[in-house]
């Protein structure tokens, strides 16, 4: 009877051992999944699974293995077993640095395993980067391809919707328009550049998400103006001056023209140009393409003769300059400076300098002399693109026969070598500069004439510029508001020196 009670004792115990097995993982299923994240850096919420059995009930202590499969991302501090009764966190992860799709897979036993996906978006933007090459174009037109740009993050995805704006901060040109939006795929499209009307440095400054690039482009010209000062050194305004008119030449005419090799000429020693005002300097060089020598220093005082302008050697073929001297009197250019005209009156003398009025009347020139009438009260300047430029600008009436030219009684330093003021009132190259707050502007006339001398232009280069006084080519009373007649504010010089090819240099004096 004993022996009976002990064996059905034994027989309950093991009967109990068996009912406690542990229970068997049935699924695996997301808690909380994160929408998105950014690309290269940790979600901020984990994802979070349960392991439930075939009950529902959510099972702790189960082993899992859980790795990331796709986007290149990093998991830290995974779990090795689930949680009882709570959702299981599945550690830190790391997004890859590349915008897309990320994904972990958690594995549990002979389960299907769960994969979770996460699609990373772009970060904040770190950076702007330009998508164009080197661009270069004419001075005053649109660079060849619009500009383009991408906003990144600081693993280089692009960042869409940001705001990107663009202001020139060098060289006077514009852009259009002045602001964009970066697309899906952080790039910035369309803006175009339209570059200044000098060949001097052309920047613009972009703006994004608090960051800031700087971008270049360059002013196509083959032309070059080496302006050199001798006597005292200029003050920083006038040299400023001096720069400017250059590039804004070399904006203007852009072909190169054949270079001069002054060593060549017959006695190898160079040319003493003291005969063009310049003493004691020895030219002994290769010009490219016009070299000019330049002084502030006295002239004859204040407010009379503002500055003189002299072609000193040309080329013995094309009758284009190589050398050429500009001076300004010292006691005047405080004046212009502060009533903001030396930089036109610079300009204005250096054009002379390339030849406009210094070379019109030379019979040698190819095609033949520029001006009729010379030394009369209706001299006309006859080159066909001039007088084609000035039909264009409105001046039917000045143009017939030849552009006005300024004539009698004005002396020398005005007459035979400007436009008519009359007729032509502010435009740059008449006679006289105007007072403060009224523009000179460059006219395509004028540009056209350094065409017929034999350059190479740029029209763009130009300023807006209709003729006033078509009509007519006299206005009563004008001379009451300019400098009387005889009484010229520049001294103009016509060509001192030829050399030939041979290097023979000839006298051809200043007349």
């Amino acid at each position: 009877m004993r022996l009976s009670a002990a064996i059905l004792l034994a027989v309950v115990v093991v009967a109990c051992k068996d009912t406690t097995a542990p229970p068997v993982p049935a699924s695996i299923a997301p808690s909380v999944e994160a929408a998105t994240g950014t690309a290269g850096l940790p979600l901020l919420n984990s994802p979070s699974f349960f392991v439930k059995d075939a009950n529902g009930i959510i099972l702790g202590d189960v082993p899992v293995t859980i790795a990331v499969t796709s986007g290149g991302g990093t998991l830290t501090n995974p779990p090795t077993r689930t949680v009882a009764g709570v959702p299981t966190a599945v550690g830190t992860w790391t997004m890859g640095k590349i915008v897309g799709v990320n994904s972990l897979t958690v594995t549990v036993g002979g389960l299907a395993p769960l994969v979770i996906t996460i699609n990373s978006t772009p970060g904040p933007a770190a950076s702007i980067v330009p998508r164009n090459g080197a661009q270069s174009a004419l001075a005053g037109t649109d660079l060849p391809n619009p500009l383009t740009l991408q906003v990144q993050d600081q693993f280089g995805n692009g960042v869409p919707g940001t705001l990107v704006s663009f202001v020139v901060t060098g060289g006077g040109g514009s852009i259009s328009p002045g602001s964009v939006m970066t697309d899906a795929a952080g790039n910035a499209n369309g803006v175009v550049w339209r570059l200044g009307k000098s060949a001097t440095s052309q920047t613009t400054l972009v703006s994004a998400g608090g960051h800031f690039i700087t971008m270049t482009a360059t002013v196509a010209s083959d032309f070059n103006v080496d302006v050199r000062f001798f006597g005292p050194a200029p003050s920083e305004a006038a040299e400023a001056a001096f720069d400017e008119a250059a590039a804004r030449i070399r904006g203007t005419i852009i072909g190169d023209i054949p270079d001069v090799n002054i060593p060549a000429t017959r006695n190898g020693a160079g040319i003493d140009i003291s005969l063009c005002g310049v003493n004691g300097v020895i030219v002994n060089e290769i010009i490219d393409d016009v070299l000019i020598y330049a002084s502030i220093g006295r002239i004859d005082g204040t407010g009379h003769i503002l500055a003189s302008a002299s072609v000193c050697l040309i080329r013995n073929q094309s009758r284009i300059t190589s050398i050429g001297v500009m001076k300004f009197d010292v006691e005047d250019i405080d004046a212009l400076i502060s009533t903001d005209r030396l930089s036109s009156v610079v300009l204005h003398e250096m054009l002379h300098v390339v030849g406009f009025g210094t070379i019109w009347t030379d019979t040698r020139r190819p095609g033949g002399i520029l001006l009729a009438g010379g030394r009369t009260d209706n001299p006309r300047y006859t080159g066909s693109f001039g007088i084609s430029a000035c039909g264009l600008a409105g001046g039917t009436g000045a143009c017939g026969g030849g552009v006005a030219v300024e004539g009698l009684p004005f002396a020398s330093g005005t007459a035979d070598s400007h436009w008519r003021e009359s007729v032509f009132d502010n435009e740059l190259m008449t006679g006289f500069v105007e007072t403060r707050g009224i523009s000179m502007p460059f006219s395509a006339i004028t540009i056209q004439s350094l065409a017929d001398a034999g350059y190479s232009v740029n029209l763009f280069a130009g300023e807006q510029y209709l003729v006033p006084f078509s009509a007519g080519l006299s206005i009563p009373g004008n001379q009451s508001r300019s400098i009387p007649a005889g009484t010229p504010w520049e001294i103009i010089g016509q060509p001192v020196l030829e050399l030939g090819p041979a290097g023979l240099l000839r006298y051809i004096g200043n007349h």
